[in-house]
């Protein structure tokens, strides 16, 4: 159990959380200092329960700890998929009142956080990309000295609102930093979600070389590990930038590939969508392209 309690405190302290942070009417400040120094024990539950409030998988605390992974998946899909950490910075029945009031009487991480979205969820797309909600979720990533999963998704998350600089120096640490989990039998798919999340917003500011560049570290990873929902998720951006690179007749081309693999696959929805997309897509100019956006963040 000292060994256990010297990795929490390894990975509380990586994170930048103090007892204080991580303390709360289950698990005590003092217990918590005890646990980590190895003079109390703890049960399962209070265990995992203490793991989420250091914002980590049980599946990667073992990795850290012993550099060997689980033999069961902790979960269906890892701490997060980007909707379960939304549910966790949007608790039901908070407003963006209720988070700043939360905030204001106790500022941590988590607080912070979840002040933010609730600002980005009420805010025109057209404010999102200054920086402006994004302050503290970069601070906090530039911090830490070893992503987990939940920094991961922090940044999927808040890249929208990054400044470009930071953007891309943080989305180069989120795939070297996320290159471990494609190990893990609960986030199997982190990289390829961080990319793909990566090219929409690249595409969104018609950063268009950038996006080009990564469309190459997407079909990199899908030669590694085939998947059938990402090669169309590929093969779809790959279309649009074609069309935004005012290469109509490859675009074209390559818009009736990917509707026809995702029929082929039966995946009718992703095949509806990007027919739907494409389409106009390819009679609209970027303008269009802020509006599909939204749609897609909605």
């Amino acid at each position: 159990m000292t060994k256990l309690g010297a990795t929490v405190r390894q990975i509380r302290q990586n994170k930048g959380l103090t007892l204080a942070a991580v303390a709360d009417s289950q698990i005590t400040e003092s217990f918590l200092s005890k646990f980590e120094r190895g003079v109390t024990d703890i049960s399962v539950t209070k265990f995992l329960y203490l793991l989420d409030r250091i914002l980590t998988t049980p599946e990667e605390f073992f990795y850290l700890h012993g550099n060997v992974p689980l033999p069961q998946p902790a979960r269906g899909d890892g701490y997060q998929t980007r909707a379960v950490l939304m549910h966790r910075l949007l608790p039901s029945g908070a407003s963006e009142q209720m988070a700043a009031e939360r905030y204001r009487t106790a500022p941590t991480l988590l607080n912070a956080l979840t002040w933010r979205v609730q600002q980005m969820q009420q805010a025109p797309l057209a404010q999102i990309g200054q920086g402006r909600f994004s302050a503290e979720a970069v601070h906090y990533l530039y911090g830490v000295d070893d992503w987990g999963e939940f920094e991961l998704y922090l940044f999927t998350f808040f890249a929208l609102d990054m400044h470009l600089a930071d953007e891309r120096r943080l989305f180069k640490v989120a795939l070297n930093r996320s290159q471990k989990y494609s190990t893990f039998r609960g986030a199997p798919l982190l990289r390829f979600d961080i990319t793909h999340n990566q090219l929409f917003i690249e595409m969104r500011k018609q950063a268009y070389p950038v996006a080009k560049s990564d469309l190459t570290i997407y079909a990199a990873l899908l030669e590694d590990r085939p998947n059938a929902q990402h090669e169309i998720y590929y093969r779809f951006i790959q279309a649009w930038w074609l069309y935004r690179t005012n290469q109509q007749t490859a675009a074209a081309n390559a818009a009736a590939t990917t509707v026809q693999l995702a029929a082929a696959m039966r995946l009718h929805h992703l095949a509806q969508f990007a027919q739907d997309t494409l389409t106009a897509v390819a009679t609209h100019g970027p303008e269009y392209d802020q509006s599909f956006f939204e749609l897609l963040i909605e």
